[in-house]
């Protein structure tokens, strides 16, 4: 299925918005947002790919007691 991009409405976002990324998503949706906005959705994206690694490391008794986490931080920078 061929999507046809209109021209106009990524001139009106670049109008309202300045720089705008224009991106296809896994089910071929075409989108057209603000840099911020989508350094924004990327940041949320790492957040929840870091959140769900930490969960599986969890399940995989892989990670370490918090309080000896914190006091490595302490530690490491002097608090």
């Amino acid at each position: 299925m061929q999507q046809s991009i209109n021209l106009k409405e990524i001139e009106l976002a670049m109008d309202k918005f300045g720089e705008v990324v224009v991106f296809r998503n896994d089910k071929n949706d075409i989108f057209i947002m603000s840099m911020e906005e989508y350094k924004n959705k990327k940041i949320r994206e790492e957040i929840i790919k870091k959140l769900k690694e930490s969960e599986k490391e969890i399940e995989n008794k892989e990670g370490i007691e918090s309080d000896i986490f914190f006091e490595e931080l302490r530690q490491k920078y002097e608090y």
